[in-house]
């Protein structure tokens, strides 16, 4: 193990360290990582409502004008077999309905608060883009304890008034649960 003899470190969490043997070490955390450390990462869970096939199960729109929202991933659980729609809007304009979800901060030692909006059984979204249709070959099903897992690399960027939902093509008949990762960045000027 090598002994640093000089360490730096910069406002943005990067460190990065000078061994004796003259060798730099960095510890750049990026992404969801580097937003938590931050308090810019969040997560919004949706858990049973009446879902009928044209609500949204989950809706999480960034309503900051100075921040970009980067969906890291989502993870969800139902009663049914079927398949899921995740979809992008424009919500600019609208009043959205269902219950409302507040975001929990990832770095609970910064107690911020998300610049964005989310609904459970969200019911008065626009016509939305279905960007990927999810079928599933087994129950998604909280009974048989299955809970899927979807990655999105921090693909998916949405500015202000933009949305993501998840809706389900079936309507669960007891229950679901859904669960949104994401992150907070500055936006370009």
């Amino acid at each position: 193990m090598t002994q640093s003899i000089v360490g730096l470190a910069g406002t943005s969490g990067q460190q990065v360290d000078v061994t004796k043997q003259q060798e730099v070490k960095v510890y750049a955390p990026t992404g969801i990582k580097a937003a938590s450390i931050l308090g810019n990462a969040y997560a919004w869970n949706a858990v049973s409502a009446n879902i009928d096939t044209t609500d949204n199960m989950i809706l999480v729109a960034n309503t900051s004008s100075s921040k970009l929202l980067v969906i890291h991933s989502c993870i969800f659980q139902g009663d049914i077999v079927g398949q899921l729609d995740f979809k992008l809007a424009n919500v600019s304009g609208l009043t959205l309905a269902g219950t409302a979800i507040t975001g929990v901060c990832l770095n609970q030692s910064l107690n911020k608060t998300a610049p964005a909006s989310a609904w459970s059984d969200e019911t008065a979204s626009p016509a939305a883009t279905i960007f990927m249709t999810w079928a599933q070959t087994l129950p998604y099903a909280a009974v048989a304890g299955i809970m899927n897992e979807k990655k999105f690399d921090d693909a998916i960027i949405l500015g202000e008034n933009q949305a993501f939902g998840i809706d389900t093509i079936l309507e669960p008949a007891a229950g679901f649960e859904a669960t949104v990762f994401g992150y907070f960045i500055d936006a370009p000027d």
